[in-house]
């Protein structure tokens, strides 16, 4: 049996500690939130610590999962795997390279698995997309265009999405799903050429063209400057050879495949039974995060280290969504 920690009792580490409740040969034993009631609320069983190093003293859990604020990814990641721990965390990684390399190292050192969340590398419509790419029934890519917007996230521990300095504002929170799908897909692109709208040091909405030299074009826009009435929304647009792809968070069904020879259809999905476990906040389904998690409890299980996404994924990842900040500051493209 694996014995889990959940490390933040807000809205993300309420998501995991309900995936978890899903999973077979997982036990989650200790939820920690500096607020005890609000760890409490999602215990089920569990011991609800104040203190993550208390937590790490008494329960000696298997895995840790970071659901904290950016910020702090960090220093937690560190502890838990310096006390031996196997460690999922949130994306972004963090805040800053130097950071990241601190997280790397702590993992590298105590012979642990690490894993940054990046959920859209396991969200079914891009899955699915990825698997039309490599398989290439539709020809070669053209171009892909990817969007993510939201309203402004208003529902915060202490409001720290809206501190740039504590969440890197929407370039780095939000945007960064893109990103790292587009680097999942296609590496590191050679630059990025940015635009961004800035509020005060929080860049809340961007918009980048990745330089795949004579690769497909490829764009993503990402911002949460958008008012408390519009609905959360992720979708993607692709052109290939022989044919596009259409994908959008507010269609039924989401995903549809356009060949140019033959009619459209929309590709089977396959979603796991969360036993009526809903999601809330700027998510529109919970199946990224089952699978995401499903699968580093799997790799641990198993003994084998993750190759979905790797921590050196998730810092190069954040090393060019900063690129791209840096581009939108300058306005003019950023060679990587």
């Amino acid at each position: 049996m694996l014995k889990v920690a959940v490390v933040g009792a807000g809205f993300m580490g309420t998501m995991h500690r309900n995936v978890y409740a899903q999973l077979k040969d997982v036990q989650v034993v200790a939820v920690v939130d500096g607020e005890e009631e609000k760890a409490r609320k999602i215990a089920s069983g569990a011991k609800v610590y104040t203190c993550m190093d208390d937590m790490l003293d008494k329960e000696k859990p298997d895995l840790v999962d970071i659901c904290l604020p950016t910020y702090l990814h960090a220093e937690h990641v560190v502890k838990a795997a310096e006390a031996g721990a196997h460690v999922l965390c949130e994306k972004p990684m963090a805040m800053n390279l130097e950071e990241a390399d601190r997280m790397i190292e702590a993992a590298e050192r105590a012979g642990v698995f690490f894993m940054v969340a990046h959920c859209i590398r396991f969200w079914p419509e891009y899955v699915a997309f990825k698997e039309i790419l490599d398989g290439g029934s539709l020809g070669g890519l053209r171009s892909l265009s990817l969007v993510r917007l939201s309203p402004t996230p208003t529902w915060s521990w202490e409001d720290w999405l809206m501190w740039a300095s504590r969440s890197g504002s929407a370039a780095l929170d939000l945007h960064i799903h893109d990103t790292d799908y587009v680097l999942y897909l296609f590496g590191t692109p050679k630059a990025v050429w940015s635009k961004g709208t800035w509020v005060g040091d929080g860049c809340v909405h961007i918009f980048t063209l990745y330089d795949y030299g004579d690769g497909p074009a490829v764009s993503a826009e990402g911002g949460w400057d958008m008012p408390p009435s519009y609905p959360f929304h992720m979708d993607f647009r692709a052109t290939f050879d022989k044919g596009a792809v259409q994908m959008s968070s507010a269609r039924q069904p989401t995903m549809t495949v356009y060949p140019a020879e033959g009619e459209p259809y929309s590709p089977e999905l396959p979603k796991p039974d969360l036993r009526g476990v809903e999601a809330g906040g700027n998510i529109s389904e919970m199946g990224g995060y089952f699978n995401e998690i499903k699968y580093f409890v799997e790799c641990i299980l198993e003994g084998r280290k993750p190759e979905v996404v790797t921590p050196q994924d998730a810092r190069e990842s954040l090393r060019v969504v900063l690129a791209e900040m840096e581009s939108a500051r300058k306005g003019e493209p950023v060679e990587l």
